[in-house]
């Protein structure tokens, strides 16, 4: 074995203390940045989903209780503020009790305060709509597509001070995107929102998928009524 030398100890013990370089430093800390950009996009996407997910639940509370609220009333929906001259009551009263008081109306991204409820009714399917007095599609019997019908969906951050969407002066021809727009939170769970259908199921919609509904001929989406029968 051949001997070291103190040359040779000194270089050895030189290479064993050597700390990292500028560049070692600044690779190290790129790393570490980029992985802490990738664990906040993984934990803002995952917290995104689960707010999605907890108002879709919202909206199958709400859709069960109309379900049964129909049941107890001749298959008739729950009407809104409109109807109160009539001796009815908003929505946000009558359900309540079949759910055991436990609908949240409020979905947890929605940070306006100014309104109780995020949920709101689709005008088409209340008694004689201040847009179209002459319709009545309260009754799902009259819904010839409930499965494709809106029920209920999420509102804008702007639009407060109403327990429905204004939807029914466009009745015979198709809702305008950017009037949906204004009503409705099309991007709120990330680009998508939840919508309640006249059936009970709910989808999460992204708002191109959206747009296609609303423009599609002889769609139903908003307005329950056959493009071609009379407005009388």
């Amino acid at each position: 074995m051949e001997p070291s030398s103190p040359f040779t100890n000194h270089l050895k013990h030189h290479h064993s203390n050597r700390g990292f370089s500028l560049v070692e430093l600044l690779v190290v800390i790129t790393i570490i940045i980029a992985l802490a950009a990738i664990a906040v996009a993984v934990s803002r996407t995952a917290m995104t989903r689960a707010h999605a997910a907890k108002c879709s639940n919202n909206l199958r509370q709400i859709g069960l209780a109309t379900m049964l609220y129909a049941g107890d009333n001749q298959m008739t929906l729950p009407v809104t503020t409109h109807q109160r001259r009539k001796g009815g009551k908003s929505w946000t009263l009558t359900l309540q009790p079949y759910s055991g008081g436990t609908i949240n109306f409020k979905c947890a991204q929605d940070d306006n305060k100014s309104r109780p409820y995020t949920y709101l009714i689709n005008d088409f399917l209340t008694p004689n709509p201040a847009g179209a007095p002459q319709l009545n599609y309260s009754r799902l019997a009259k819904i010839d597509r409930p499965e494709a019908t809106l029920l209920f969906a999420e509102a804008s951050p702007g639009y407060v001070n109403s327990d429905h969407f204004h939807f029914s002066e466009y009745h015979g021809g198709s809702v305008p995107a950017s009037d949906f727009e204004s009503q409705v939170a099309v991007k709120c769970h990330g680009g998508k929102c939840n919508y309640l259908f006249a059936d009970g199921h709910v989808e999460t919609l992204p708002w191109p998928e959206v747009q296609q509904r609303l423009g599609a001929e002889g769609g139903r989406f908003v307005d329950p009524s056959d493009p071609e029968e009379s407005n009388e």
